[in-house]
């Protein structure tokens, strides 16, 4: 089996003739992902191979060249086909005729190529294309595949200098050739695994499965770089490593102001697409976007440094901060409420200097937090804190739902709060396995999920507050609940009970699996100790909400409903403020900074936001209690003896 052979041509369709046929203007496409996959990787051959036939304004291959001209129009008409029925001037086809006119008129190959990215940006973001593996690659897997599959063609070393490559005509592509691999991206490569190369003995290999294509599509990086200098370590996603040429990958490094570019480049080709990086790593570049950010703050360009100091958060700090947290949970919190300082004061136009000063201020907490110490020898008892939080949390809620339904009489609808939170631990799990999965989206993204979950959450506990409070008076609430029982619980009521439980402990399921993660990898060899610590903190869960369930059951009915109400209340206020915090540092909110004490576990955030939203709940839910006090003495000097 032949892989990758003439990988000049990646991404070609395989019903595509290198003959006459591709002359004429191909049918309208099926619309289906993989078309609009086949297209990507039509404008990706024309950015990275146009070089090899005009140079100067002269063609200097004219077999490459019509190649080049076919294409050109067999994408634009390729596009017309899946978009069908559409305006003359779409954002597509208009970049896709901008390729066509340049590749006539024989323009620059940069300009060329410029143009090809535009195409395949407006391509991806209009189908909602994939551009990067949904899991780390692996080195050991992609090792086994090539000496399997592609080895008898490239060369153990990727030099392409073997028996059976002397018979092929065209000849396989040598990795080691890197003025044509700085031109290359694995994202291209895994096209070519995907669709194949016609005219050529490279054949589509879709029954590979798309983890196994990536693998391979990076491995042939490492490959081409195998024996060069690097520097290291060096951080950047895997999306960026993916989507982005040697040539953009360097000059994107070198826009950072890394020394040494060239160096941090076979780095990141040879190791970091295969392993988790340092978190010191992911600091040094959140830095470096920091002081980019100043430098445009201080040329007058205020979006553009809004813009740089959230992409240093979300993609620089947010996905470190689990494993940060770890080690310094004081420090982590300083660095997240220095990053909403800057952006409050960039949103307030604070002079020059004050802004690049707290830039220089979070800088060096980011120093602090790059350099603080592992502790390896703790990380049962961080399990255990993880866990106990975590599940006191959701405890309490769920403690407080099961005693008010049997307080009102129907221990049988207690299943049903029962089956919401057995339901959101498996939720919770699953979703941060995807989210750890799909890299392809993005930290705000993460965000966003968050908060929406945090707001919904809040908003159903802020009803069942409300509505419990204003029944806490005995008398009024007895009348209530004898016509309730009466009637029976609704379906409506149910509902509420299932996805109320949920909501509170699905939040905390997907936070404390994020964790767990964070502190594995924080301590390796240290998986046992991690487990145990688990396990102990979710015995202690389990011990305080016998506790609270006992406690709880033994109040009269005014107090009982009286307690559950603030509880909510409390629980309510901590979900809205993390939810629009969440949306503040996702950048869907403009920060509001002030002064005021954080208390993270609480919700509590120094943001006028989040804080107002948090008075309004409790000023509501108090106004209710008020509103039943009130009521009461008038009720009782309304009535006379009979």
């Amino acid at each position: 089996m032949n892989f990758i052979f003439k990988i000049g041509r990646l991404g070609l369709l395989a019903p595509i003739s290198l003959l006459g046929a591709c002359a004429r203007p191909a049918p309208p496409a099926a619309r289906d992902p993989g078309d609009a996959q086949r297209l990507v990787a039509l404008v990706d051959y024309i950015a990275g191979d146009y070089g090899r036939a005009v140079s100067s304004g002269r063609v200097v291959s004219p077999a490459e060249y019509d190649e080049q001209l076919r294409f050109a129009a067999d994408a634009r008409a390729r596009a017309a086909g899946l978009l069908g029925p559409v305006a003359a001037d779409d954002a597509l086809l208009t970049r896709l005729g901008e390729v066509e006119s340049l590749v006539r008129s024989r323009a620059g190959a940069e300009a060329v190529a410029r143009a090809c990215r535009g195409a395949r940006e407006e391509a991806v973001a209009r189908f909602g294309l994939k551009t990067v593996p949904t899991e780390r690659p692996s080195l050991e897997r992609a090792r086994a595949l090539y000496a399997e599959s592609c080895a008898i063609c490239h060369g153990a070393g990727g030099d392409a200098d073997t028996e059976r490559a002397r018979t092929l005509d065209p000849p396989p592509f040598p990795f080691r050739d890197a003025a044509r691999l700085a031109e290359m991206s694995p994202y291209r490569v895994y096209n070519a695994l995907t669709f194949g190369v016609p005219g050529t003995a490279m054949a589509a290999f879709e029954a590979l499965s798309a983890a196994d294509r990536w693998s391979l599509a990076f491995y042939v990086f490492r490959l081409g770089h195998e024996g060069d200098e690097a520097t290291g370590p060096v951080s950047t996603t895997l999306a960026d490593m993916a989507l982005r040429t040697d040539r953009e990958v360097v000059e994107a490094l070198r826009a950072e102001g890394h020394s040494a570019p060239e160096r941090a480049l076979v780095y990141l080709r040879r190791e970091a697409a295969f392993m988790e990086p340092p978190a010191g790593v992911g600091i040094d570049r959140t830095r470096a976007m920091l002081r980019r950010a100043a430098d445009a703050y201080a040329r007058g360009r205020r979006a553009e440094a809004d813009g740089l100091v959230l992409d240093a958060y979300l993609e620089g700090f947010e996905p470190l901060e689990p494993r940060l947290r770890l080690r310094d949970a004081a420090g982590t919190r300083e660095v997240e409420q220095a990053f909403h300082g800057v952006r409050g004061a960039i949103a307030d136009d604070e002079p020059v200097e004050r802004v690049r000063g707290r830039v220089q201020s979070l800088d060096r907490r980011l120093l602090d937090l790059a350099k603080g110490p592992v502790r390896p020898t703790l990380p049962a008892a961080a399990a255990f804190v993880i866990y106990l939080r975590e599940g006191l949390e959701a405890a309490l809620l769920v403690g407080a739902l099961l005693a008010a339904v049997r307080r009102l009489g129907r221990p049988d609808a207690a299943r049903h709060v029962h089956a919401g939170w057995i339901l959101a631990l498996p939720a919770g799990v699953v979703t941060w396995w995807l989210l750890d999965r799909v890299v392809s989206l993005g930290y705000d993204q993460r965000e966003l999920m968050e908060a929406a979950v945090g707001l919904a959450a809040a908003v159903v506990l802020f009803t069942v507050s409300f509505w419990m409070i204003s029944k806490a008076e005995s008398r009024r609430w007895i009348a209530y609940l004898q016509q309730r029982l009466e009637a029976g619980l609704g379906r409506g009521r149910i509902t509420v009970l299932f996805g109320l439980a949920f909501l509170a402990v699905y939040r905390e399921a997907a936070e404390t699996v994020l964790f767990t993660q964070a502190l594995m990898l924080e301590s390796p060899g240290h998986r046992a100790d991690v487990l145990g610590g688990a396990a102990a903190g979710l015995l202690a869960v389990g011990a305080a909400a016998v506790v609270l369930k006992r406690t709880v059951l033994r109040l009269s009915l005014g107090p009982f409903f009286a307690v559950s109400s603030a509880l909510l209340c409390a629980l309510a206020a901590s979900f809205a403020g993390s939810g629009i915090y969440a949306l503040v540092a996702g950048g869907y909110l403009t920060p509001r900074p002030v002064r005021f004490p954080e208390v993270p576990w609480m919700g509590i955030h120094a943001d006028l936001t989040a804080l107002a939203v948090q008075l309004l709940i409790v000023l509501t839910v108090a106004a209710a209690g008020v509103a039943g006090l009130w009521k009461r003495p008038l009720a009782a000097g309304s009535r006379t003896p009979s």
